[in-house]
């Protein structure tokens, strides 16, 4: 009896959810992956993550006993960047499609272990709703974590970094909504939850700061034409360094919100392809951007502080060319443009921890050469990166003095099998 009537129920809750198993595939599930090796040579000490895979940039100047020590070269060779995924397709109930991805590697979270550890890059769920309103919009609801809006349009380029810190570097926990008209302009909304990448702060690199506040927001507008693709949006943080009440009972009354507004576009005809982003980000140490913010001045309760962010533009262009022999390349440029507001630089300045508050400028130029013997890559990468670095910094947190050039020049190589 009891058998019977689970039977029923389940019968009946199928009925009125509208699940269609004929438009389903026989297998929900793709796997995916690589093996992928690295090998690097640089000329010179490095700001770096990862077994120093993950570049950054070339440190400045050390002089000790006359000598730079900083002016010396190092070698790696790792495997740790293997990737598996598994995409989920194919689901449908009612007039809802449901696809999602779940994604992990073998990173190196924290170089002095020297540990590969399997961790989550992306997991999420995408909804579907296809041709309504007459057939002309489809909508779209992303739930997970996926790659941050500003930072998934990527150079081409090989290197573990795609073009950070000249880029957006971020994946994210996220809800965001698309609607898309006749396949060709979508308008995205959504809210964005910090987890890897993280704002900086009194109590160092922690996502503390933004739950104490809310949610990052995001809103954009994406064109797709043929092979060109343009897409404009801005990313709106707000955070609060102090939270609750100091010794005396007074509560922080702190917040910092900042706005980074972009622009990207690319054009893809048969075996070229050719990108190119700008951003101006405010305190985008969270995005792995050279960048942060400082305390300008002590409000009215005498323990609570205003901030004014750090700006930084970064752009890129970059092009791509052939099958299977790949010419690809990247030029990139970062600028300081200092603080929005003039600050004592006795205050705190809360910067990046993968950057330097006295760099004025910076460039980085990537030629590469791939060779795809089907499911196996070689490729070879040229990443020349220079840094204009200074000391002492005026009221707008920008280095004025012994301004001078330090470059790196590194050797990548790459073999990868697809899985």
């Amino acid at each position: 009896m009891m058998k019977r009537t689970i039977i029923a129920i389940a019968s009946l809750a199928l009925a009125f959810s509208g699940v269609s198993y004929a438009q389903e595939p026989a297998n929900h599930f793709k796997p995916y992956g690589f093996i992928r090796n690295y090998a690097f040579v640089d000329s010179r000490a490095t700001k770096a993550l990862s077994e120093d895979i993950y570049f950054f940039l070339p440190l400045d100047e050390q002089i000790v006993g006359g000598q730079d020590v900083n002016a010396v070269s190092s070698y790696n060779y790792q495997a740790i960047t293997t990737r598996l995924g598994l995409d989920i397709i194919g689901y449908q109930i009612g007039d809802t499609k449901v696809n999602g991805k779940i994604e992990a590697d073998f990173y190196c979270l924290s170089s002095s272990k020297n540990v590969g550890v399997f961790r989550m890059r992306q997991a999420y769920i995408d909804l579907l709703w296809d041709g309504l309103d007459n057939g002309r919009m489809d909508y779209k609801l992303t739930i997970g974590q996926t790659w941050h809006p500003l930072a998934a349009d990527m150079p081409n380029c090989i290197n573990l970094e795609t073009g950070a810190p000249f880029s957006p570097f971020n994946r994210s926990a996220q809800v965001m909504f698309g609607a898309t008209l006749d396949k060709k302009l979508t308008a995205n909304v959504g809210l964005i939850q910090q987890f890897q990448y993280r704002s900086n702060g009194p109590e160092g690199s922690t996502n503390i700061y933004q739950r104490h506040a809310i949610p990052e927001i995001y809103a954009g507008v994406t064109y797709k034409q043929a092979g060109f693709l343009g897409r404009v949006g801005v990313d709106i943080l707000s955070i609060r360094p102090h939270y609750g009440y100091t010794a005396d009972g007074v509560k922080y009354n702190e917040w910092l919100t900042t706005f980074s507004p972009f622009v990207f576009a690319q054009y893809t005809k048969g075996f070229l392809q050719v990108k190119a982003k700008s951003v101006l980000a405010q305190a985008g140490e969270h995005m792995q951007l050279n960048s942060g913010y400082a305390q300008y001045k002590v409000k009215e309760d005498g323990v609570s502080w205003e901030y004014t962010p750090n700006q930084t533009s970064v752009s890129f262009i970059s092009a791509q060319y052939g099958k299977k022999v790949q010419v690809m390349g990247m030029v990139g440029y970062m600028k300081n443009l200092g603080t929005i507001r003039e600050y004592d630089p006795e205050n705190a300045f809360y910067f990046s921890g993968n950057g330097f508050k006295n760099i004025d400028q910076m460039f980085r130029v990537t030629p590469t050469l791939a060779y795809n013997l089907g499911k196996l890559t070689f490729a070879l990468e040229y990443n020349y990166t220079a840094v204009r670095y200074g000391q002492g910094t005026d009221e707008w947190a920008r280095p004025v003095e012994n301004l001078h050039w330090v470059a790196n020049h590194r050797v990548l190589g790459m073999v990868k099998f697809t899985l």
